[in-house]
């Protein structure tokens, strides 16, 4: 179940050695169009394939990693959150004008849709490559082989799971492919999820419950094998597998502090120790007191060849200090904020209490306000120190200190007593956040002004979203009272004292719990399409009585229902400073496959998917697994 650090430091290098090409170019982002899928290695040797292992994680920790990490992208297209970056145009704001299959879809200024097509198969590439070429390996014994032979699986597996839900019916491939191919066809997402499922219960089978540090463990197959059966309707094995993971493979909720305790900047902003900051510092992840880690993404301070910046303090946090503009005055007509951290360092700094935020990814009211149902929830405390408001942080401006100005160290102020805005940008400068997951330590930047959020390990799989991925399968099999009673099991710990009866509970009650429990982990996106394929496919009404059908999801959708009702700025009428309209279409729910690889197909079909121009020339995809296997001929 834990990861160890033995036996590894020669095939972490070998991994990195792959990736240094990749790290030192920007053109890393954007791999070989479909036509050219072949290795540029072939492995002969035992440390070859691991190698390949190695490349697998290191290519999936940038879904979490980076200014404009490509999971803002997937939160974007979900009621949780909106590209807050207001000051130009290009970001995935207006979603009706902006997202296209010719558009710059994998870019820091716009959107990372492309990162997830193209990382996607870059994934499946290095795992076919595993796949293709264990058994020529001399001398590997059954044992070693069936463990990397799932761990391929479950990278294979992790990727399409995210394409078939983000991108719809697409090319299916199962071994290397050595020779240019130009004729790839679209498979239906439901045939591939056959092969998923045949791949993950081969991976929970063989893979090792402690595995070597950073690699793939029993419990992270067992994760995904859980997602992918409640995709294919298997809702009693999805139970199945979760009561194994949660009540037999060694894991458990952490319930009380653990860990080393980190309160970084007391004077400015103090913690008092609680569990759910403990849970989140990066320190405290992927050690063995936390029984509740399952798989995570590995970037320390200490691994200078490997590390990976989060960003989540530029990402995620408002934009409260740009150099020359007047973000927030005072009351008294004055910039209120510090724009500098060398003007601060021995006063009142936020920047490096809070980080120095652009709000690339900027919450909606509904996972700010509407969610939080609880007063005592720790996820949402200020008074711990865990959830922070704009009326918590305080002016700091040192010339306010020169002007003997009363408002220097004075809470901040949305408006005056005469009720004048006193913010330039609410979208980009205003709105509330988890600090107890955004912090991160940026030692490298302590003589600079760019506390970003280092380097720290990133949960990928933990136990608390086992428990709502099995209230889920309850959920769908109507056994509400068991539903009620995982989902309370994560309130508990966070120390809620309003808990669910069986009366409470629809998938909007297990969505709400998800978003407040797995903010910046969870691809939401991925996960309401997902959902809102099952309702599709059991004909079940949701939470506001409406049914769907799987041939209309691109028309009406759980996902739409979602994003209409609760994401406060799609469609409401929401400019920003620039003048982009805040939309979203139905069709949306899934992404445009890229034109430049539909047309590097020239002897097949790619389809397209409904909304987007191409459309209609689509063909029918394939429809059984036996002959996608046989079109990678």
């Amino acid at each position: 179940m834990k990861i160890t650090i033995h036996k590894t430091v020669s095939i972490l290098l070998l991994g990195a050695a792959l990736q240094l090409p990749l790290s030192c170019s920007k053109g890393w982002l954007k791999p070989d169009p479909l036509s050219f899928y072949e290795p540029s290695i072939t492995f002969t040797s035992k440390e070859g394939l691991q190698a390949a292992i190695s490349s697998c994680n290191r290519n999936l920790t940038y879904v979490w990693t980076g200014e404009g990490a490509p999971i803002l992208t997937d939160l974007l297209f979900s009621e949780v959150a909106v590209n807050g970056t207001t000051d130009k145009s290009g970001p995935a704001q207006d979603l009706n004008a902006m997202i296209t299959p010719i558009s710059n879809n994998n870019d820091v200024n716009t959107n990372k849709i492309n990162f997830f097509w193209f990382e996607g198969y870059k994934g499946i590439k290095y795992a076919n490559t595993i796949v293709s070429n264990l058994d020529r390996v001399p001398g590997l014994d059954s044992t070693l082989r069936n463990q990397m032979m799932g761990m391929a699986y479950f990278h294979r597996s992790f990727r399409y799971l995210w394409l078939i839900f983000d991108f719809g019916d697409i090319p299916l491939l199962t071994k290397e492919i050595t020779t240019p191919k130009f004729n790839f066809r679209s498979t239906k997402r439901e045939v591939i999820l056959q092969q998923l499922i045949a791949d993950m219960e081969f991976a929970v089978k063989y893979v090792p419950a402690n595995a070597d540090f950073g690699m793939v463990n029993k419990g992270a197959c067992q994760q995904l094998l859980i997602k992918c059966y409640l995709a294919a309707g298997q809702f009693d094995n999805a139970i199945a597998v979760a009561n194994t993971l949660i009540n037999s493979a060694g894991y458990s909720l952490m319930t009380a502090p653990f860990g080393t305790f980190v309160n970084p900047m007391p004077a400015v902003h103090n913690i008092t120790r609680n569990v759910i900051w403990d849970l989140h510092r990066g320190p405290n992840k992927s050690i063995a007191a936390n029984k509740e880690t399952i798989y995570n993404v590995i970037s320390r301070e200490d691994f200078a060849n490997s590390r990976i910046d989060i960003y989540s303090m530029r990402n995620a946090v408002p934009f409260i200090s740009g150099s020359g503009n007047q973000l927030i005055s005072t009351p008294s007509g004055k910039p209120g904020m510090s724009t500098s951290y060398a003007l601060t360092r021995d006063k009142i700094d936020l920047r490096k209490t809070y980080g120095r935020g652009v709000a690339i990814t900027r919450p909606t009211w509904y996972s700010t306000n509407t969610i939080w149902d609880d007063q005592d929830d720790l996820r949402h405390s200020t008074s711990t120190g865990n959830w922070m408001r704009m009326e918590d942080m305080v002016y700091n401006n040192p010339a306010l200190l020169t002007d003997r100005d009363p408002y220097y160290g004075k809470p901040l102020q949305k408006y005056n007593s005469a009720g004048k805005l006193l913010v330039a940008d609410t979208i980009r400068t205003w709105f509330e956040w988890p600090h107890y997951k955004i912090w991160i330590e940026s030692p490298r930047n302590e003589t600079v002004d760019s506390y970003n959020g280092g380097a720290s390990d990133w949960y990928i799989y933990r136990l608390a979203e086992t428990y709502l991925l099995r209230a889920e399968a309850y959920f769908w099999k109507g056994e509400l009272g068991l539903a009620a009673e995982d989902v309370n099991a994560i309130r508990r710990r966070a120390r809620c004292t309003k808990m669910y009866t069986a009366a409470d509970i629809n998938m909007g009650t297990i969505m709400d719990e998800r978003a407040r429990e797995l903010f910046y982990e969870e691809l939401r996106h991925m996960e309401l399409s997902r959902v809102s394929y099952i309702f599709a496919t059991t004909h079940k009404a949701d939470e506001f009585g409406k049914t769907y059908t799987v041939e209309d999801l691109s028309r009406s959708s759980y996902w739409y229902e979602r994003v209409s009702r609760y994401n406060n700025f799609y469609n409401k009428g929401v400019k920003t400073t620039y003048g982009a309209v805040f939309t979203a279409s139905p069709y949306h729910i899934l992404w445009p496959v890229p034109q430049s690889d539909i047309d590097a197909n020239r002897e097949g079909r790619l389809n397209q998917n409904f909304g987007y121009s191409g459309y209609e020339l689509n063909r029918p995809p394939i429809d059984n697994l036996k002959e996608a296997i046989a079109a990678q001929q």
